[in-house]
């Protein structure tokens, strides 16, 4: 407990529990003087008496009797606290709350790693959860999600979190097979100016306007196309997907949700992919080096690999 209570305070406990400096002084493996100038620093820092000798007899002051009981509380609770972050350092007890972003879905191994990770684990409770970087940075930086999976691409400059990058993945069109693009070779993007197009949310719902990605929207510009003025956002892959099939209009979504893509019947067109997301992993610093948090890293490489 030497990082949470101070020198003084082990050999004034010591010193109260014996009434004796001599015996303190052996129980704490330090001399006499080193125990009464311990005594003296607590006393002079709170300018209250912590002991009267009375017939020869140490005799602790109400003061010295408040203060044993405050610092016992402290060490009891700094205990608890101490296993509680062992167990959850070693995987044997705690909870994990680990978001997903967006264009990470089970075709990825994402369903078999959570699965590997309860049998190693068994004891900690993972809380998944699917959600944009717009929300999950915040979140981790308030402690309120220890790990976020998903493109990494715009946070290479931010020490706030450990970062792992896992490997790009292209970000493509859909739609329909019925529509007339999806018989056309090497579409180049100047070609889908008066297209509606599909996208998933990269702001949070709340939010006053809900924006594509910054850097697929500045692609987009250069071919001359407005995205946000013919644009609908959805927060789950599987909506815009039924949407496009709908309406037979284009979506734009990782290659990663293909699997996703076919059980609606779409197919992608033939433009080239407009960009590669960098998929990564996101940790907080704090518990970066945890051997639970070291073993999740590696299945995460290991399943999206």
């Amino acid at each position: 407990m030497e990082s949470i209570f101070s020198r003084n305070s082990h050999q004034f406990i010591a010193a109260y529990e014996n009434l004796n400096y001599r015996i303190a002084a052996e129980k704490c493996l330090v001399t006499q003087p080193a125990i009464s100038k311990s005594i003296k620093k607590i006393e002079t820092d709170y300018q209250m008496k912590l002991f009267d000798k009375i017939g020869g007899k140490m005799i602790p002051t109400e003061f010295a009797d408040d203060l044993y009981k405050e610092l016992i509380s402290m060490r009891k609770n700094a205990g608890s606290l101490k296993l509680k972050f062992q167990n959850w350092n070693n995987g044997n007890d705690g909870r994990l709350n680990i978001a997903v972003g967006i264009s990470i879905q089970s075709s990825d191994g994402f369903v078999n790693f959570i699965s590997d990770v309860q049998k190693i684990y068994p004891n900690v409770s993972l809380n998944i959860s699917s959600l944009i970087k717009d929300t999950s940075i915040p979140s981790l930086k308030k402690g309120e999600i220890d790990i976020w999976i998903g493109d990494i691409s715009n946070l290479k400059d931010d020490n706030s979190f450990k970062k792992i990058f896992i490997k790009k993945i292209p970000l493509v069109i859909y739609t329909t097979k019925e529509n007339i693009l999806s018989k056309e070779k090497k579409i180049p993007l100047s070609r889908l100016t008066n297209q509606k197009w599909s996208l998933l949310r990269a702001s949070p719902i709340g939010s006053y306007k809900l924006h594509p990605d910054k850097r697929v929207e500045a692609i987009f510009k250069k071919n001359n196309i407005d995205l946000n003025k013919n644009m609908t956002t959805f927060s789950s892959s599987a909506a815009m997907f039924a949407s496009t099939k709908k309406i037979n209009n284009l979506s734009i979504a990782a290659r990663s949700l293909n699997n996703i893509a076919t059980n609606f019947d779409l197919i992608e067109i033939d433009s080239g992919h407009i960009l590669d997301l960098e998929i990564g992993i996101v940790v907080r610093n704090k518990i970066a080096d945890y051997k639970i948090i070291k073993y999740m890293i590696s299945e995460v490489i290991n399943h999206l690999n």
